[in-house]
């Protein structure tokens, strides 16, 4: 295929990430980025071939010829910036999840469905090379269904690195409740399972005056049941994945992103099951091109991103454009992921009580939520509509 997909990138704090890895995929290239703060600039510029335009102002650059935009911007700005890349034709790869209200996951399917322009949500945990063996596994058929999973996204940051996160007061990070961020956790699952969430009940981890983790309660819509984190800071930074299934279970070794552990019980097997060593199975799986370049004898190294992942996304993200498929992680899909974590802040704020999540799909569904615009970050005059902190004292 001869077409360059020509790319642009918003935000480039994490955004000189995607500057990096875009590099090395084919078919693609970053012609534009758009950021204000000119060290953040400076330091992605290694990242970036001498034409690439750099841009101040987002509707300059999404003005300038490209064919892809990908969101690095603000958590709670990604629904604006997408329908206004959306209504010009663009491809949309949103790094977070992609709307912090139930009105904007409405209007933003709608701007998709209007325009039938390309938009993914760019969740890198699932190519993660244990994630990608537990999706295989599960759909080879040979654990049964997915009756229970888990989904744990645990990431502690030191004072120092909390700061460069969060670098001013008003940061969206210090409005962000607990159930917002569980991208990392959630969707992963729904790969893996293709289920879809349909409720949700919202708790939290609570000690010594702070919050750890917010932890949910998912109901799908073939009623397994998924426990996930939204953000998780106890304990130490580690993924870990788990299908608990009607015959056997797998999951990825705690403190591993290579190695899975398959166990299934000797009377449920069917014929044809081939275990890696006998009844429990602790194994690396097979490498595909991105692994053989991330991961050295099983260790961790970030040549390509979260452990390969951001590789893999990039990869299949340019591959769908240019191959006019549609992501996995559409735009209903998406949808959803971002309700799991509102709704289940509700529940918190509810007293843990269990609640729907709208079908985006359906407009009778939508409707119902359509003017929802409830929100933990302040708005212009400064007002906001929910809390961000949950005090149980």
């Amino acid at each position: 295929m001869d077409k360059i997909l020509k790319i642009g990138v918003f935000g480039v704090f994490r955004g000189a990430d995607y500057c990096r890895e875009l590099m090395k995929v084919p078919n693609a290239k970053v012609v534009a980025i758009c950021d204000r703060n000119e060290e953040m600039i400076a330091s992605c510029k290694q990242y970036l071939d001498a034409d690439c335009k750099i841009f101040s102002d987002y509707d300059e650059m999404l003005a300038y010829g490209i064919d892809a935009v990908i969101l690095c911007n603000s958590f709670n700005k990604h629904a604006a910036a997408a329908q206004a890349a959306l209504r010009k034709g663009i491809a949309v790869l949103s790094e977070t999840a992609p709307a912090t209200t139930l009105k904007e996951c409405v209007e933003l399917v709608e701007c998709v469905e209007k325009t039938g322009a390309f938009y993914a949500l760019a969740e890198n945990y699932p190519f993660i090379r244990a994630n990608r063996e537990l999706a295989r596994v599960y759909k080879s058929g040979i654990i049964g269904e997915i009756a229970y999973a888990e989904g744990e996204y645990v990431h502690p940051m030191d004072p120092v690195l909390a700061a460069k996160y969060q670098p001013t007061p008003n940061h969206w990070r210090s409005y962000l409740p607990i159930t917002y961020y569980n991208t990392h956790a959630l969707a992963p699952l729904m790969y893996m399972t293709d289920h879809m969430p349909k409720k949700v009940l919202g708790s939290q981890a609570f000690s010594g005056g702070k919050t750890y983790a917010g932890v949910m309660l998912v109901e799908t819509d073939k009623k397994a049941i998924f426990r996930i984190f939204g953000s998780a800071h106890f304990g130490c930074m580690e993924n870990w994945y788990r299908l608990g299934c009607t015959r056997g279970e797998i999951e990825n070794v705690r403190g591993s992103n290579d190695y899975v552990r398959l166990v299934t019980n000797p009377w449920q097997r069917e014929s044809g099951y081939d275990p890696v060593m006998g009844e429990e199975s602790v194994y690396l799986p097979k490498a595909t091109e991105t692994d053989l370049v991330s991961t050295n004898a099983g260790r961790r190294t970030d040549d390509h991103g979260h452990w390969g992942g951001d590789q893999a996304m990039l990869r299949n993200f340019v591959d769908d454009i240019l191959n006019n498929r549609t992501p996995y992680m559409d735009v209903y899909r998406s949808a959803a992921v971002a309700a799991v974590g509102i709704i289940g802040w509700r529940s918190i704020l509810d007293g843990s009580v269990w609640k729907e999540i709208p079908d985006f799909r359906d407009k009778e569904s939508r409707d119902r939520v359509r003017n929802d615009d409830l929100s933990p970050f302040p708005n212009e005059d400064g007002n906001r509509t929910l809390p961000s902190v949950y005090d149980p004292q």
